[in-house]
């Protein structure tokens, strides 16, 4: 009954617009949302109804200035690429492509799905969709990209760049940290790799991960979990990471959150954690919003450098089995690590300081500063980048 009373109220709702010319962002959201998606998911079958809807919204567009336009790109990509889809079933290739050409120039980027796709396999073989195609791959094969970037140089001089430093464990706050959630119970008291594994399973289960909420205005481990609890909400990736490291840190563990960046931004980044086992004698990749960590073929837990590597030369790869989503949505290899982390692995930024409310803003307080692991020749800013890999990745006993 909801459903049907929120379709028969659309019109009532959305009937009378304001002229396009005093549209926005929200506007162009709101119309795309209501009066356009609707139609679609409801007559995907009925290619003429489809075109003419998606039409009549690029017509009610069209004197929009180019930065409304920017900044809902992703209506627009929805559409064109759609529109490109229902054209080729309709069997008019030209437009088809004319289409599918729109869906690239306002931001479409999925590689992996218009490569696939059966709704264009009738202009599949077309010579300008192929260039098209091949044009796509450039921003959207996040693989074949990360293949192709520059290698690293371990000579490159670091004698400009902060020294990483990581918060004692006896320091009053980590302490705190480490009472206030019985760390020690949670982490158990089998091996270092048992106790790295407890600690990620325990954030991960612990906090819900909601990419599009606001950050606390305090990002200790503490207040991060108390707000989650108060509002019944959860925090982003980088939020997550914060927290986990701080539990690292205050178990003893040298750890830092690495925020995962791609070589053109597109849709996200991702920031994870980085915790040095004695045992591998390396930094171990662990990612509390998957609950994930990655193994070679034999099981064996690899760091950040070794899995980058490997997708790079098309080495065998994994994630845990239990891998997910706030328990929803599982997590695969091929997604997580051959397309999401690939597309976030180009560039790795660190903190110089690992410690208790690392990015809390206070006033007098020395705040953090960004370094970032960049392909030679290609660094990331003009500040703290380097290409030296040895040295970014550098055991903190050493």
């Amino acid at each position: 009954m909801k459903r049907f009373l929120w379709l028969l109220l659309l019109p009532l709702c959305f009937g009378s617009w304001a002229a396009e010319s005093e549209w926005n962002t929200d506007s162009v959201v709101v119309y795309y949302e209501s009066q356009v998606q609707p139609v679609i998911q409801k007559s995907w079958k009925n290619y003429n109804l489809i075109e003419k809807t998606y039409r009549q919204f690029f017509d009610r567009c069209k004197s929009l200035p180019d930065s409304v336009i920017d900044q809902s790109s992703w209506c627009f990509t929805e559409a064109y690429y759609n529109l490109a889809c229902c054209l080729s079933l309709k069997g008019r290739k030209r437009a088809a492509i004319d289409a599918f050409e729109q869906a690239i120039r306002h931001g479409y980027y999925d590689y992996a799905h218009a490569r696939q796709d059966t709704d264009l396999d009738n202009i599949r073989g077309d010579k300008r969709f192929q260039r098209l195609l091949a044009q796509l791959r450039e921003v959207g094969d996040f693989n074949y990209i990360l293949r192709k970037s520059p290698g690293y140089d371990n000579t490159a001089s670091t004698d400009s760049l902060p020294a990483f430093t990581y918060m004692a464990p006896n320091d009053s706050n980590l302490v705190r940290v480490r009472r206030y959630f019985n760390l020690d119970s949670i982490a158990g008291a089998g091996d270092e790799i048992s106790k790295i594994k407890n600690l990620l399973l325990w954030v991960h289960n612990t906090i819900r991960h909601d990419g599009s909420s606001y950050n606390p205005k305090v990002k200790n481990a503490i207040a991060i979990y108390e707000i989650c609890k108060r509002e019944d909400r959860g925090v982003n990736c980088r939020m997550m990471a914060q927290m986990l490291n701080e539990c690292y840190l205050a178990m003893g563990f040298k750890s830092r959150y690495v925020t995962c960046l791609p070589k053109s931004y597109i849709n996200d980044c991702h920031v994870i954690n980085a915790v040095y086992s004695c045992t591998l004698d390396e930094w171990v990749w662990v990612d509390p919003t998957w609950g994930a960590y990655v193994m070679d073929e034999e099981g064996n837990l690899l760091g950040l450098s070794e899995v980058r590597d490997r997708l790079k030369t098309g080495q065998f790869v994994t994630v845990n089995e239990d891998a997910n989503w706030n328990h929803q949505v599982a997590c695969t290899t091929d997604y997580y690590l051959n397309y999401y982390m690939s597309k976030n692995l180009y560039y790795l930024q660190c903190s110089d300081i690992s410690g208790f409310d690392n990015e809390t803003r206070i006033e007098g307080k020395v705040m953090p500063r960004y370094v970032t692991l960049s392909p030679e020749g290609e660094p990331y800013d003009n500040s703290f980048s380097t290409s030296n890999e040895a040295w970014f990745w550098a055991s903190p006993y050493k």
